[in-house]
């Protein structure tokens, strides 16, 4: 059993379009998803997924306030959006994502180690929804600590950050601050126009995503790197490149391989 809590992370390629409606004299427009999956929709997949698992139908919000799921989804429903981080069996949820680029992601986060119990469980709903492109698995803390930018995260915990590269995060003065440089970190992540550039230990990677990559399927070239490719309904393929997650930078090389032929 692992000891390291792990981390599911679904991303969708979204559009909008606009509908204008008359009010008397004014017109008003309203943004509609086209294309893509909602936080309400996603938020529904997640509570089929806990009755799949028979998990106690009580969710948490960022308060810590208890309600029954029923009572949750009605509440949502009725303000239209589901916003923030909610929590339940161990797990947390939330949704989240760049609109500008057109990505919306679902993010399951354990909050103690082992409580997914299945990842495949989690993400298969998700596969066949209109817009999916990829899902991975990190572990927390690493995801955490390979991308975080600001030293002062790292004097609040009190880890030495003076090997580390800096760089200036681009403003003007004077809020000019030097950041840490994760660029070239193996396990760092960035948006993209449509998909999120990032490796896991396990993936799953949609045709639309070697669509919006701009690369044909590369599971052959996977494969002979050493990667296991497993295909998937609706064309989806799953990648294992490793047993457990990338938690160091004791298996970089992996790291490096699998985002080279990814990505490169």
């Amino acid at each position: 059993m692992k000891d390291r809590r792990e981390k599911l992370n679904i991303a969708f390629y979204v559009t909008c379009d606009y509908e204008e409606e008359q009010f008397g004299e004014v017109r008003i427009g309203q943004a509609v998803r086209s294309h893509g999956i909602s936080d309400i929709q996603a938020l529904r997949l997640i509570v089929d997924t806990m009755r799949q698992f028979d998990m106690e139908m009580k969710f948490a919000d960022a308060d810590g306030k208890q309600f029954s799921v029923d009572s949750f989804l009605k509440r949502v429903e009725k303000q239209g959006r589901w916003g923030g981080i909610t929590e339940a069996g161990g797990l947390s949820f939330s949704f989240g994502g760049a609109s500008a680029l057109n990505n919306a992601c679902i993010y399951i986060e354990e909050k103690k180690a082992n409580s997914a119990i299945s990842w495949d469980a989690w993400v298969a709903p998700f596969l066949a929804i209109d817009g999916f492109v990829q899902a991975w698995i990190t572990d927390v803390e690493y995801d955490y600590w390979q991308n975080a930018k600001d030293p002062l995260l790292y004097e609040l915990e009190g880890r030495n950050y003076s090997h580390l590269p800096t760089k200036s995060n681009g403003l003007p003065p004077p809020v000019e601050r030097l950041e840490i440089d994760t660029s070239n970190n193996p396990g760092r992540w960035s948006f993209q126009s449509g998909f999120i550039e990032a490796i896991g230990s396990i993936m799953w990677l949609s045709p639309l995503f070697w669509q919006l990559v701009g690369a044909d399927c590369k599971n052959t070239e996977l494969s002979a790197s050493g990667f296991n490719v497993q295909h998937e309904a609706n064309s989806i393929i799953k990648v294992i490149a490793a047993d457990h997650c990338f938690c160091n930078e004791s298996t970089e090389s992996v790291q490096r391989k699998l985002r080279s032929v990814l990505y490169d």
